[in-house]
This record gives C-alpha cells, structure tokens and sequence, in this order.
C-alpha cells in the first residue's frame, strides 16, 4: 500500500468518526449534559446559606462560616441556551470532588455567624459571643463584592481575606476535544501575585510545595483561568503580606494579611475588595495596575495586547467579533505587504528556475560540489535566493502567533455568532472552516517552487500537508480557523498577483 492510500484511508476513516461524534443529535446531548452538570449541586438546596444578588451576580454565602462558596455570572450562561445558568467561578462539584471558595475575617478566631440582616443586595452576619460582623454587598464597581469585617472588641490577630482551592480544572470550562476542549486545557491556570517588586508573578497549584509571602503595598492576588476569575484586589492605604501556601487537606490557599499600620497586633476593621468577573483587557486596566495580565497570551504579550486594543475599538464600530477579525486580519496583512513581497518575488524566482535546477541536480548526480557550484550560478544569474522567502516569513511570525494567542483567550469571542456560526470559541460544527483551509492550503501548495529533486515520499507527504493540518482544525475554536483562512486567503491572493506580476504563475 503506497503512501496516498494509507493518507485516504486515514481520513476517510477520521471523517467518518467525526460525522458519527459530532452530529446535530450528539451536540444537542453535549449541550444538555453540560446545562445539567452545572445546576447539579447547589448550596442553597440545604440550610445555612443565604443568596444576594444584582444584574451581574449570583452569590452564595454559607450561614455560619461567612464563605463566599458560590458565585455565578448572570450575563455570561454556561451554554448559548434559553434556560442556562450563569458561570460558576467559586462552587463545589460533587461528582470530582471539586471546592473554589473565598473566606475572610481575623487570624486567631473561629466565628460561628447568624443572620443579623438580609437582602437582595447585601447580607450582614454577626457573631455576637466574639463581637464580630461581616457585611457582603455588591460594590459600585460590575462584578466586584465589598467584605467588612469588623470587630467592636478588637482581635488580637491580623486581618486576612483569601482564596481556597482544591486540584481540578475551572467549573462550567467545557473539556471535550470537540467542544474546544483543545483550547480550554491548553490556556494557563495558576495563582498570580501582583505587587511593587514584581508586575505578574505565577506559579501552578502542582508547583507550591513551599510558602511563598510577598510584602507590598496595594497589588493584588488571583487565581487565574481562562475567560473568568476571582482576584483580591489590594489599597494603597494599606500593606498586605500576599502569601501563596502548599495543599493542606487537600486544599490550596493564596491571599493576604493586612499588615497593622500600629505596633498594637489588635485589628479592628477592613474592607476587602474581591472581583469575580470576565477577563476584558480594558475592564481589567482600569480596576488595578497589571491586572490585565492575568489574559494569558503567550510569549508575544507585548504584541497580542495592542492588538486587542486595536480590535476593540474596530468592533466598536462594526459591533460584531467575527467581522472585527476579518477587518483586522486583513489590515495586519497589508501592514506587512512591503516584507510579504519581497518573500514572494523571492519564491516567484525559484519558481521560475525550478526546471533548470533539476537539470542541474541530474546532469551533476554523481559530483555534489559542481552540482551546488552550477545551481550557486543559476541562482545568482537570476537573482533567486532560497532564503529570501524564509526570513520575511519569521519578521511575522510574532506578529500572527500573538493574534493566535490573544484570540484564544478572548472572553468577548465566547458566544459571539458570525452567520450561521453561533460561538465563535467552540469549534466550527459544520467543518466549513477547515475545509476552506484545506482548499486555501492546496492552492498555495501548488503556488510554491517545489524543491529540486526532492524525494518522492517527502513529496506525497508535503501534498497531503494540507489534509492533515485542517484536520487539526477541526478541534480548534472557529474564531482562530476564521483568522487563519482569511490570512491564507489573503496570502493567496498577494501571491497570485506577484507570481502573475514577475511571470511565474505558468511556470511548472
């Protein structure tokens, strides 16, 4: 069996796999599982805990410890679905075990509170036998909770606000390789500190094995994952001591103390500023120094984040994500037409002497030195350089693979429609997009000089490429596979022009 037969047996086999996985019946089941698994367990269906709520929050707060253990964002549901549930960032999962929640009050007490007060927007509860109150309500702020606790005695102990975590991966964060599961796993989860000495500090729950404490004023301590998260965000009235400790009983902490600005250790009051909301580049610039880099976006950052500014204020005018990105792919294109052409006129002239180097590679088979002496010669005599479709090709790199990444933790993309594409973070349903990409490939494929005398395998090999990679695709969310069939749309099309323009496009 040659090496064309097994590539179509391979894919007709994976096709037919797909088509079986993923049918209207089965994503209908992939969305009902998924609605169920997020209102399986709910604190409020037993005694000893309370609700508050606004247009942006759902918060639960259990009675006698003051925890913050559920919270849920009413405008982002987990499923595009009449009926869904917002996302759960703190919450307990019954069936792995799971437990995300936040807790505050002073060091060397154990509360046990009462409702002293509730409403739709605020819950106060009191210890009366130690003279402590806690008051959770919404702040001004959208998506931001204010904790008071105070003390009418005086406690001698520090005040302290934190985050407490079990292992396991965010709740409501669809895993399945179809359901973009391939993108969900891939993105960073770990604890961050912000402070004077350093801007973005990181480290995975696997890697704490000791205490890490950071002592700064202001700052902030999260727990970052992908789309929303929970961060304490600190004052510049006050010195916190951030902290990050190993598991103990299964359970991670990271937070902070409130250093006493008095050499008394009696603490009295403070208000905690807790946000639990979307990761929004601009929202989050504005509520802390550095806390938009908690979105993750890989090793060009510094390239990705102008780039979804960029983005923003294009879709403030078109008001549409998918739209935004076919605006915007199309203009980093152009930006990059001057290197782009240089590659391409490059490529259009060893296109152009292909044939006469194989000439060469064959009457020189049997002496290698005259051989590449004879195609130096060639080469020069036309002004072909091999590497001059290379190098311009890796000025850009940089640039599409921070696009890439700032794509892919963009929470404004989930649930974005364009056409008949409902979300455009979950893989394209339909399999248009790789497909289109498959198509684009194949055409530049036959576009581009191929190497002298190269080997018939590696030839089957490099023709099936194309195949192959938007097979990939196919797992990928449909925002990133739009972004790169509209690049290699335009690509191909820079390239037909200059090919016709330096007389290469007949060449064979």
């Amino acid at each position: 069996m040659n090496i064309r037969s097994i590539y179509w047996v391979l894919l007709i086999g994976l096709s037919l796999t797909l088509l079986f996985e993923w049918t209207s019946e089965k994503r209908e089941e992939s969305v009902t599982e998924h609605l169920l698994s997020a209102q399986t367990y709910s604190p409020l269906k037993e005694d000893g805990y309370v609700s508050i709520e606004n247009d942006e929050l759902y918060v639960v707060v259990s009675v006698p410890t003051g925890n913050i253990v559920e919270t849920r964002l009413k405008k982002y549901p987990v499923e595009n679905a009449e009926g869904a549930l917002g996302y759960r960032v703190f919450g307990e999962s019954k069936d792995v075990a799971f437990n995300y929640y936040f807790k505050s009050g002073f060091t060397n007490t154990v509360p046990v509170f009462s409702v002293q007060e509730v409403d739709a927007a605020y819950v106060i509860l009191v210890d009366e036998e130690l003279g402590l109150t806690k008051k959770i309500s919404f702040s001004d702020s959208l998506y931001e909770l204010s904790i008071y606790d105070s003390s009418s005695v005086g406690v001698d102990g520090k005040i302290f606000a934190g985050l407490y975590r079990t292992d396991g991966k965010a709740l409501d964060l669809k895993r399945d390789a179809l359901d973009g599961g391939m993108m969900n796993n891939s993105s960073y989860e770990g604890v961050a500190i912000s402070s004077e000495q350093d801007p973005y500090e990181t480290s995975r729950l696997s890697r704490v094995d000791e205490a890490k404490e950071v002592l700064t004023r202001s700052g902030w301590v999260a727990f970052v994952q992908k789309y929303f998260f929970a961060a304490l965000i600190g004052s510049d009235e006050y010195i916190y001591n951030y902290y990050v400790l190993p598991k103990e009983s299964g359970v991670y902490r990271m937070g902070y103390t409130v250093e006493n600005s008095s050499s008394s250790n009696v603490s009295n009051s403070h208000e905690h500023r807790l946000f639990v909301g979307p990761k929004i580049r601009k929202d989050l610039m504005q509520r802390a120094d550095n806390l938009e880099l908690s979105i993750d976006m890989g090793w060009f950052w510094f390239l990705a984040q102008p780039m979804v500014l960029v983005m923003d204020w294009i879709n403030g005018y078109l008001n549409n994500w998918g739209l935004t990105i076919i605006v915007f792919t199309i203009l980093i294109k152009l930006l990059f037409w001057p290197v782009t052409a240089k590659s391409f006129k490059s490529m259009a002239a060893m296109r152009k002497i292909t044939p006469e180097l194989n000439e060469v590679k064959e009457i020189y088979k049997d002496d290698r030195q005259k051989q590449a002496n004879e195609t130096m010669k060639l080469m020069k005599k036309h002004g072909a350089n091999p590497l001059g479709g290379c190098l311009p090709i890796f000025i850009q790199m940089p640039f599409f693979i921070g696009f890439f990444f700032a794509l892919r933790e963009m929470v404004e993309l989930r649930h974005s429609g364009l056409g008949f594409w409902a979300d455009l973070s979950a893989p394209d349903p339909y399999f248009v997009l790789p497909a289109l990409f498959c198509v684009v490939m194949i055409l530049t494929q036959r576009l581009n000089p191929q190497p002298a005398g190269m080997d018939p395998t590696q030839a089957q090999v490099m023709k099936y490429m194309p195949v192959m990679f938007s097979v990939l695709f196919i797992f990928f969310p449909a925002a990133l596979c739009l972004y790169t069939v509209v690049n290699s749309a335009v690509q191909l099309a820079q390239q037909t022009y200059l090919y016709k323009q330096q007389g290469a496009l007949n060449t064979d």
